[in-house]
């Protein structure tokens, strides 16, 4: 039997292609509307597991799925990093002078500002979802309305690709993704490991804290590759530290320095050890494409 796999989208969204790639091929891929419908299903085990972009390299983080993590605190088995590349999609037979309207996730638009300064005449308009702005072209049947999304995406839905790489930064823009499941996945210990963490302070509002729960890694050469904060739910003017650091929690000097963060935090929680994401591109091949 096939692997339930969740991604927050419509076929053909970029997360579409992240499973294929963190998962394997052989799954059966299942799009939600919201980002914690993919944790509510894999903790009540509708689904084998679920993809969460977690950052893109030129809008930032996606806040909604750091504060998921520290809400259903699922275990990250594996990451990966897509280069994105927007398409123009459209109504077979229609050319650009006919488009006057062009709609995709506001992310999407923005990425691709420069083409909008070079047609005027063509309004950009947001919706919830890049996939989605492909079907809403497809059901829509306006050969005046166009769509930001994948190439991917213009495939499922029947429409053309008038123009590929459209966004600003071609060829330089990725979204990290994150493979969730209910159970952690057993790791091999390779090099190229990759450990995220949650902590809070336990004196938050001491001069040095913060400073002083990072030097556990620092003093022992462990690179942090990211640290996010986010506000506690429950504690106003406390915060969550989301981190990132190269090496496996198991071994000596890693283990030295959570334990040593102990001293520092009131509550550590780990997420996952897994295989630091390599830079993949949209999978089209595999997926019947």
């Amino acid at each position: 039997m096939k692997k339930k796999i969740a991604f927050q989208g419509r076929c053909g969204a970029y997360s579409e292609s992240a499973a294929y790639h963190l998962f394997g091929t052989d799954i059966e891929v299942i799009p939600v509307d919201t980002f914690e419908e993919i944790y509510e299903q894999i903790a009540n085990g509708s689904v084998d597991g679920g993809v969460v972009p977690i950052e893109n390299s030129t809008a930032g983080s996606i806040y909604e799925n750091y504060d998921l993590l520290f809400k259903w605190r699922l275990p990250i088995v594996a990451e990966v990093k897509l280069q994105i590349s927007h398409a123009l999609c459209v109504l077979p037979g229609t050319q650009i002078e006919n488009l006057k309207k062009i709609i995709s996730h506001p992310q999407g638009l923005a990425q691709c500002s420069l083409f909008f300064e070079k047609h005027p005449h063509i309004e950009a308009s947001a919706v919830y979802d890049t996939a989605g702005s492909a079907e809403a072209v497809a059901l829509a049947k306006d050969s005046t309305l166009g769509a930001i999304a994948s190439s991917y995406a213009a495939n499922v839905y029947g429409l053309d690709v008038l123009a590929e790489g459209i966004e600003n930064l071609p060829g330089i823009h990725f979204t990290r993704f994150y493979a969730l499941q209910k159970e952690a996945r057993p790791f091999e210990k390779t090099e190229n490991l990759k450990t995220t963490l949650l902590f809070t302070l336990a004196n938050s509002g001491k001069s040095g804290a913060l400073y002083n729960a990072l030097g556990c890694f620092a003093k022992r050469n462990l690179n942090l590759t990211r640290i996010e904060s986010r506000p506690h739910p429950d504690k106003p003017w406390e915060y969550i530290f989301h981190m990132s650091f190269e090496g496996n929690p198991e071994e000596t000097l890693a283990s030295e320095a959570l334990k040593e963060l102990g001293e520092y935090a009131d509550f550590i929680y780990l997420l996952g050890t897994f295989k630091g994401g390599e830079i993949k591109k949209l999978e089209y091949e595999k997926i019947g494409v």
